[in-house]
């Protein structure tokens, strides 16, 4: 009897399986419409066909449209909204389901609580029915520099076609790039106006792997501007906020600043935890604002500011104190062309600032970083934003990012530890703020069971390279288990300890991306007491591949155990092709047994 329900169980199974479909829903059409007009004013026209496909996909999916805008500049127009259920009964979206909301981003953001979210709770939902949406946006002229877009062509779902038409005057220039996939548009020119046309098909549904490339610059996308990026430049640069201006007590909290620190580097840091830490953040994407900043006085006397406004006020703070200081606009690099200036693209709003005891500095207006963010930004197009200068792309050259640690231990016949290292930090993994601000934080640096640092010196502390050297001495003898005693090896908490890349999928299908490319080596010599000795001896694990080499050795000659480690990645994205290498490298860097010593007595 139970085999016949065990049979039974199965064959459910196994139909619930065959009938689950491959997604939630799927984008039957989407088309997206932008239309410069003469008098300089813009229209977006958009429409979207969803079919539902499973209940999550109406219950906690679909089943509501979010529409951001400014009243101020743009006006929404419903044009229809829907439901075709699977009978081929319609229901219209009734009145009641047209929401207006303050966007949860400005929640908290006075200045600019007058954004609008337009809430669409769509009506009629099913397994199998159809979702219609049709609206347009008209935009006043002024609001943005031209006409542009930085469109993803992947959505949540699969979408069968998505179209996307740009209409501007006959005398005017479109300039566009595609990315991830092949194709090009229908141009046509009819009643005065230039028509671009592209047919986007059969496109799979966004992929929602961990470390998935920044910017999803592995994503098909269309970028569009009616404008180069030296005309998008001039309309950024050009608006008050770009005086720097101070106030009497903006002046005094920079000299209370001076007076506690006397060079300018530690000047430059405090002033940038007093806008991170002390300034309200308003996380609103540049678009809803037109691309415009308050004058520094405005954000730092309503004591909160975007990433643009508070940019603007540490360079204003910095330049008060003396530091020569610019705001910098970045964007990934890969989507930067001078011919089209799409403002989509900026990522973030930095402040480039340059003391005089030391080099230039990148710093964030809206977090605290252990290091000068430049050794982040190689693969980022990076301007400063002067209204008295031309556009420029700054120089960022690829940091050569190491950790390098080597040392001598013993074990006494209690088996305690003590002996001494050397941890030498180059750029990304070089926590050099920290280390500037708090000595003590060399500490944190070292990891493993060699913790306990009785005695450590700063030897070198700059931002290229810090030398940092322990004096180790456990007070307790080590962690015995059946006569078994374990150690941990020394490691470095700034290299790849930092990643968090602990777990990794079997099968990959988006490329992997790492924080940052490193070169992370390990040397030490362990002396034993007699009758002491390595339990798992390590020969010579070695890999190698296009993208990096992995070596491992732990081994025991006489009453020595010597210990080499080292981990090398020269490119910060792993292709699909590569993944399983690259798996296969992690799970040995990481695992345990070659992290750990295994004494026996």
């Amino acid at each position: 009897m139970k085999y016949i329900i065990l049979i039974t169980i199965c064959f459910y199974i196994s139909i619930v399986n065959a009938q689950e479909p491959a997604s939630d829903a799927v984008f039957e059409k989407i088309i997206k419409e932008y239309t410069l007009n003469e008098d300089g004013s813009m229209d977006f026209h958009y429409y979207k066909k969803l079919k539902l496909l499973t209940h999550f996909s109406f219950n906690r999916l679909y089943g509501e449209t979010f529409i951001v805008y400014n009243p101020q500049y743009q006006e929404l127009t419903i044009n229809k909204s829907f439901t075709t259920q699977e009978n081929g009964n319609v229901v219209q979206t009734p009145d009641n389901a047209f929401n207006e909301v303050l966007p949860r981003f400005a929640a908290n953001a006075p200045y600019y609580n007058h954004l609008r979210e337009m809430v669409v709770t769509h009506t009629g939902l099913e397994l199998n029915a159809t979702i219609e949406l049709d609206y347009t946006l008209h935009t006043k002229q002024g609001y943005y520099p031209a006409l542009m877009g930085n469109e993803q062509i992947t959505e949540s779902s699969p979408v069968a076609e998505e179209i996307i038409i740009i209409n501007i005057p006959a005398s005017k220039n479109l300039n566009y790039k595609v990315f991830n996939i092949r194709t090009a548009p229908e141009i046509k020119e009819e009643k005065g106006k230039k028509i671009y046309k592209f047919t986007f098909r059969e496109i799979g549904e966004r992929l929602h792997e961990s470390f998935h490339p920044e910017y999803g610059t592995n994503f098909p996308r269309l970028i569009f501007s009616t404008a180069t990026m030296e005309e998008a430049y001039q309309f950024i640069t050009d608006q008050g906020a770009f005086n720097f201006e101070t106030d009497k007590k903006m002046t005094e909290a920079v000299t209370k600043i001076k007076e506690d620190n006397k060079d300018d580097l530690m000047v430059a840091l405090k002033l940038q935890e007093l806008v991170v830490n002390d300034i309200n953040y308003y996380n609103i994407p540049p678009q809803y604002t037109g691309f415009q900043a308050r004058q520094a006085i405005e954000t730092w006397n309503s004591n909160g500011g975007t990433q643009f406004e508070k940019s603007i006020l540490l360079v204003s703070l910095l330049r008060e104190a003396g530091i020569n200081a610019e705001p910098v606009m970045v964007m990934p690099s890969v989507f930067y062309d001078k011919n089209t200036g799409c403002l989509q693209l900026i990522r973030d709003f930095y402040v480039q600032a340059n003391p005089r005891e030391s080099e230039q500095l990148y710093l964030s207006p809206t977090s605290i970083s252990d290091q000068n963010l430049v050794f982040g930004m190689e693969y980022l197009a990076v301007f400063a934003l002067n209204p008295d200068k031309p556009l420029r792309r700054e120089n960022i050259e690829k940091p050569d990012n190491k950790v390098s640690m080597n040392g001598k231990l013993v074990f006494g016949d209690s088996l305690k530890c003590s002996g001494k290292l050397e941890a030498v930090l180059f750029h990304q993994a070089n926590p050099y703020f920290k280390l500037k601000e708090d000595s003590s934080y060399a500490k944190k640096i070292l990891s493993g069971s060699s913790k306990d640092v009785k005695e450590f010196s700063i030897e070198n502390c700059a931002q290229a390279r810090s030398i940092i050297k322990y004096d180790i001495e456990n007070d307790k003898p080590l962690k015995n288990q059946a006569n078994y005693y374990f150690f941990e090896i020394p490691a470095c908490s700034k290299g790849t300890q930092s990643w968090h890349l602990n777990y990794l999928n079997a099968e990959r299908e988006a490329p992997l991306e790492i924080p940052f490319t490193i070169n992370e080596s390990y040397e030490f010599t362990i002396t034993l007491p007699q009758g002491v000795r390595l339990v798992q001896q390590v020969e010579k694990i070695e890999r190698q591949a296009d993208f990096g080499k992995l070596f491992i050795e732990i081994v025991q000659n006489n009453n020595e155990v010597k210990i080499k480690r080292s981990f090398e990645i020269s490119e910060k994205t792993i292709p699909v092709s590569y993944y399983k290498e690259f798996k296969e490298m992690i799970d040995l860097w990481n695992e345990k047994k070659f992290r750990d010593v295994v004494l026996k007595k």
